[in-house]
């Protein structure tokens, strides 16, 4: 085994990446029946600490040609595409001018932060399941692959969705008529770190 592969996946940058996308993948695991509010808050803290963390990623190369197992079913992402979009209800749909598809349209496209935010379940959930396994090679080629989709796909998905998420927070829930106890539950920093250990080399 090349040794800079295995330097790559103990590098601390990716322990904590690996970190932050469970706590991500956890969270819309865990959001059915969670106030609106409270989605929108943690969503809005964690997408940009997840995207510092992959933009962090060291360099490395495959190793074996096949890809590495999938984990991530249609029925997962359904779910996650459901539940988010249940939290959300009328504050899902945004338009998006970000998009390949924008070649061919003089207008933005209608997209959904429920559909963004499970394209950016399925590659790191399938990423933290690899590394869960812990066969060094199948880690590395796995961290090459997220790291590629991160620049080609879900990195682009993740800053949409902010966008959107942003508007959601402060200006449409500002602006709604929905002022409820099911939006006064904001995530905490403690809230949002608990489970984070990233402090410690060892």
């Amino acid at each position: 085994m090349k040794e800079n592969a295995t330097q790559a996946i103990f590098d601390k940058n990716t322990v904590e990446f690996v970190t932050v996308a469970a706590e991500f993948c956890g969270f819309l695991e865990r959001a059915s029946g969670m106030g609106r509010r409270r989605f929108v808050d943690t969503a809005l803290k964690l997408l940009p600490l997840l995207y510092l963390k992959a933009s962090l990623l060291p360099d490395c190369e495959r190793m074996e040609e096949a890809d590495p197992e999938t984990f991530v079913t249609e029925g997962d992402y359904e779910m996650i595409r459901s539940t988010v979009e249940g939290i959300l209800a009328g504050y899902d749909d945004y338009l998006e001018v970000f998009l390949d598809d924008m070649a061919y349209s003089d207008s933005p496209i209608r997209q959904t932060v429920s559909e963004g935010m499970a394209d950016i379940y399925q590659p790191l959930k399938d990423f933290v399941c690899v590394f869960q396994l812990g066969l060094r090679q199948t880690m590395n080629d796995s961290l090459v692959i997220c790291r590629e989709l991160f620049a080609e796909f879900w990195g682009q998905r993740l800053v949409n969705v902010m966008r959107a998420l942003h508007d959601v927070k402060y200006r449409q829930l500002r602006d709604g008529e929905e002022v409820s106890d099911a939006f006064d539950d904001t995530c905490t920093e403690e809230e949002l770190y608990e489970g984070l250990d990233m402090g410690d080399d060892e």
